[in-house]
């Protein structure tokens, strides 16, 4: 707990970040051009559950900012906000001297339109363009102090440190956060679904690399995690998307993005996206829609309230994670089969503590049980309602166990009164 209390005064700046989103974000990379949107392109924004969308990229004519602007209409009427991705917003290398111009002239554009979240900057700068894309970001921000410049940066990997020109990576990011400004830490990480390319492993660790980083500056972290099967990356199924996000969720990530949504050109070897090439719903599709729908409904903007603590993982954990250990709510951890677990702490406003635990497998559900010190412990779930109520325990001498089914990769969430 000595590192959590470090941090915790630290985290006002995230807090008042957070209290600008009604819900959760929720949102995908797209590479769709402008001209093919309608509001029916907006309306498969929302069928899908997104809630923070990345919009296309167009040539600042007046024309494509006229229609942006129908965009933008059509996103607020469904609650939708929206990452614009102006070319004057761009990073180059060097910046164009009037720059900051075309950013004025951006903001100016735009500045009628509640649906804007910010403008994309650029997309994992490497070392030669690191500079200019902390300083596009600064004038950005100080161009448009409402909005938040976006930036999403590389996962670590074995041998990054040539591309990013820092060996540690834990001063990448605070460099980063110091020389940019930016507000919160956002990357992609898909090793998840290439067990020959760092796998789960990498996958984790990119969490807590991120998160610790975001912790000790004072700013959430968003993940991009895929939807796509492309390169030697698997097409992910409705397990492997509930597990991604949940697990994301569970490290304490406060907003996540898809790789991606509408089908790229060139192909290549993509395939599978949830909206394809023909510019028909797959079923990838409708598993990205299940999937965040039934997270937004019971937890909404919950976990923007949350402060995390730690994540464990029983009876294994993958290499580099940490083991679970009892501590003064915690008792024990039980699933048929020791099949695998991952068990958070979070607190909220009020300093109360919650529990959260998730199947730590895409393939296999599981019968798991939590074992909470004292006899006269109480246990909160949040129903389909979204609102607490009793969870259902079985009350020991000294201890409380609370137990549930878990599908793979599925997320049980219990607020303990100790």
């Amino acid at each position: 707990m000595g590192l959590l209390l470090a941090v915790l005064p630290m985290l006002g700046a995230a807090e008042e970040f957070n209290a600008g989103l009604d819900t959760f974000p929720i949102g995908i990379w797209n590479y769709a051009p402008l001209s093919v949107f309608d509001e029916a392109k907006v309306q498969e924004w929302q069928d899908a559950g997104l809630t923070l969308v990345m919009g296309p990229e167009y040539a600042a004519t007046p024309t494509n900012i006229v229609l942006m602007k129908e965009v933008l209409n059509w996103a607020e009427k469904r609650s939708i906000k929206v990452i614009v991705c102006d070319p004057r917003t761009r990073a180059t290398q060097p910046l164009p001297e009037d720059f900051a111009k075309g950013v004025q002239e951006a903001a100016k554009d735009f500045a009628a339109y509640p649906a804007v979240f910010g403008f994309h900057i650029l997309d994992e700068p490497d070392t030669d363009m690191f500079p200019h894309v902390c300083q596009a970001a600064q004038m950005v921000k100080a161009a448009a102090p409402q909005w938040h410049p976006f930036v999403n940066l590389l996962p670590w990997y074995s041998g990054v440190d040539t591309r990013v020109g820092f060996g540690d990576w834990q001063a990448y990011l605070d460099t980063f956060l110091k020389d940019s400004g930016a507000e919160f830490l956002c990357y992609d990480c898909y090793a998840q679904m290439n067990p020959g390319q760092g796998g789960w492993p990498m996958y984790f660790k990119n969490l807590n690399e991120y998160r610790e980083a975001a912790q000790r500056n004072g700013v959430p972290f968003w993940t991009t995690i895929l939807s796509v099967g492309h390169f030697h990356y698997r097409c992910p199924s409705e397990d492997d998307l509930r597990w991604q996000l949940n697990t994301s969720v569970a490290y304490g990530a406060q907003g996540i993005l898809y790789f991606f949504f509408y089908m790229r050109e060139p192909h290549d070897n993509y395939r599978l996206s949830p909206i394809d090439e023909f510019w028909e719903r797959t079923d990838t599709f409708e598993w990205m829609s299940r999937t965040n729908r039934l997270f937004l409904k019971r937890f909404g903007r919950l976990f923007l309230d949350l402060r995390f603590e730690k994540a464990m993982q029983w009876p294994e954990p993958v290499e580099g994670c940490l083991p679970f250990q009892a501590d003064d709510i915690l008792r024990e951890v039980r699933t048929d089969g020791n099949r695998a677990l991952i068990v958070s702490r979070f607190v909220d406003k009020d300093s109360r503590p919650w529990v959260v635990m998730v199947n730590n497998s895409t393939e296999e559900s599981t019968h798991a049980t939590l074992v909470l010190e004292g006899a006269d412990t109480k246990v909160h779930t949040v129903n389909w309602d979204a609102r607490e109520q009793p969870a259902d325990v079985q009350r020991g001498e000294d201890c409380v166990n609370v137990s549930h089914w878990l599908a793979p990769g599925q997320m049980e969430v219990y607020r303990v009164e100790p």
